[in-house]
């Protein structure tokens, strides 16, 4: 496995730890629907994170990760 593997690797569980925290941050908020709650800000935290990254490669020049 080289680096740029390594860094997709990475970038994926970044994601979705992200994802389960934002998810777990507002199905605890929001009493009722925590599942829909969770399912959502679960989502969106991936969503938002591989967003970053792409917008940081792009600032930096690159076409994909690594």
């Amino acid at each position: 496995m080289d680096t740029s593997e390594m860094v997709k690797r990475l970038r994926i569980g970044s994601a979705l730890g992200v994802g389960f925290v934002l998810g777990r941050f507002l199905a605890t908020e929001m009493g009722h629907h925590a599942s829909e709650f969770f399912i959502g800000g679960f989502g969106l935290g991936v969503v938002l994170t591989q967003g970053l990254y792409w917008a940081v490669d792009r600032l930096a020049g690159k076409n994909g990760p690594g």
